[in-house]
């Protein structure tokens, strides 16, 4: 599937691309992450992303997610591949252990983006990056889920977050692109202000 670049680059503009030697950092294509920037900042409707799960409840807390096309870049895009998302209980909360549980696939979630954000705008600014690496704790009091008083909330009172970055900035700039991962990731600002839900039943 081509790039947000190639796709919203005009044929004036690939020539240039192609004339222009590719740079690629921390695995990231940085010429194409420049010319994606560049094109979204002239057709802002090109930001506009509306991403899909589908899930189905095999049995018992085991439920299964999968993950396939999306909206972006003013169109349909499918993935090369569907990828498939397990979720479970650990025994001692009834489950069978198939898979993380959902609010581990959260932590997952959050480490993820902070971690994939801080790595793009490293690239970005030509500091390399050697290691990232994050824990993450959050508490939680589960007689929200079982709604039983006494709980303050139903999810995560709060989350530790720790990470760990090596690479060739100085201890200050890998400190602010850690920061920089934090205060632009859409999961920590899903998870850190809350996103508004829409449930709806569905009928046959």
């Amino acid at each position: 599937m081509p790039s947000i670049g190639a796709t919203c680059a005009t044929e004036k503009q690939m020539k240039q691309m192609t004339e222009t030697k590719e740079v690629n950092r921390n695995g990231v294509n940085v010429t194409a992450l420049k010319g994606a920037m560049d094109a979204i900042s002239r057709d802002s409707t090109l930001a506009n992303f509306v991403f899909r799960s589908k899930n189905m409840w095999l049995d018992g807390g085991h439920n299964r997610s999968t993950i396939s096309g999306f909206y972006g870049v003013g169109g349909e895009q499918q993935r090369e591949t569907s990828f498939v998302m397990d979720a479970d209980e650990p025994f001692v909360l009834l489950g069978f252990d198939r898979g993380a549980n959902p609010v581990e696939f959260v932590l997952h979630a959050l480490a993820a983006c902070v971690t994939t954000t801080a790595v793009y705008h490293a690239a970005a600014r030509g500091i390399r990056i050697d290691e990232i690496e994050s824990r993450l704790e959050g508490d939680l009091d589960i007689r929200g889920l079982l709604a039983m008083p006494g709980a303050a909330r139903n999810g995560y009172e709060q989350i530790t977050f720790k990470m760990k970055i090596k690479g060739d900035g100085t201890p200050e700039q890998l400190e602010e692109i850690v920061r920089f991962g934090q205060a632009h990731s859409p999961v920590f600002d899903i998870v850190s202000n809350g996103t508004k839900v829409n449930v709806e039943v569905m009928k046959d």
